[in-house]
């Protein structure tokens, strides 16, 4: 009986450390993006991402070896972290880091955090299921203050680049959600940190060999300004980050757990906004709310 009791305790008890996952990641993803915006003044933006993956593994390797932590997934599943991870961390952080180079931190955060209303539609498709009228609801408010918020008051639609820089944190969210609900496809057996490592380590080579042509006549200035940004990146934001998103993922959907994250680009916005500026106006606080509520409502349903 003691035994039955302290599993009922254990399975209670696991909801509530999901959602300290989710506040940790949510207060230390928040504070990277105007963090990136800063060192992408010293760095190129696709070496910055080879030496925030290339860090993180060096970091990795010998705690994990030291743990007896194995590095390679069991049989079986490799392939499907190998996706998982492309999507994930090599898509979304290619094209993350490409369009914030180009676009203000605090839009920047909002459009690669609309992830979860890219996980609705991409979850249904996946696993094909009814909508109520509420997801339905909440998914509309989402996606219209995403509307909003591409705006031409707020949106240089005749600048090309800017278009592109837009473009290309939508597709960073898409990756984002695609690789969540693929995530949730399979039961995994690996243990967390090895599935970390494992997804880190094969975007890593992906994101090597994007970077490698697009470096070539671009310097780095190393100052302790972007050493400090990329520390706080190996430890922080990639590798304890990716990992609760993993022990987030394996009790909460893509959708629901993106939802949460919902509360990431406010938290960023506002930073964003007290660091470089920028004028706060009604319509940006009208997507905001929108997306949010949308968010929300979903949640709710």
């Amino acid at each position: 009986m003691a035994s039955n009791s302290a599993l009922a305790d254990a399975k209670r008890a696991a909801p509530r450390i999901v959602y300290l996952y989710l506040t940790v990641v949510v207060l230390s993803w928040a504070a990277n993006w105007p963090l990136m915006k800063l060192a992408l003044a010293d760095t190129p933006p696709l070496d910055f991402v080879s030496f925030r993956l290339l860090g993180t593994l060096a970091l990795l390797v010998p705690a994990m070896l030291a743990g007896r932590a194995p590095l390679l997934p069991v049989r079986g599943e490799r392939a499907g972290l190998f996706w998982v991870g492309q999507l994930q961390v090599a898509g979304f952080l290619i094209a993350g880091i490409i369009g914030l180079s180009i676009v203000p931190p605090g839009r920047a955060i909002v459009l690669a955090y609309s992830m979860p209303l890219w996980a609705i539609p991409i979850g249904r498709w996946l696993w094909p299921e009814s909508m109520s009228r509420g997801q339905l609801l909440g998914a509309a408010l989402g996606f219209a203050g995403l509307i909003l918020f591409m705006n031409p008051g707020l949106v240089d639609w005749a600048s090309p680049r800017v278009l592109a820089g837009n473009a290309m944190l939508l597709l960073a969210a898409i990756c984002w959600a695609l690789g969540s609900c693929l995530y949730r496809c399979q039961a995994w057996h690996t243990p967390f940190w090895t599935q970390t490592f494992w997804q880190l380590a094969v975007s890593t080579v992906v994101v090597l060999a994007v970077a490698g042509p697009a470096a070539v006549g671009r310097p780095v200035h190393w100052t302790p300004a972007l050493v400090a940004i990329l520390a706080y990146n190996w430890i922080v934001t990639t590798a304890l980050g990716y990992f609760l998103w993993n022990k987030i993922l394996s009790v909460l959907s893509a959708a629901v757990a993106g939802q949460v994250m919902a509360l990431t680009p406010i938290g960023g916005f506002l930073l964003s906004a007290a660091i470089f500026g920028g004028a706060v106006t009604l319509d940006v606080v009208a997507s905001l709310v929108l997306i949010v509520a949308g968010i929300a409502l979903s949640l709710r349903a």
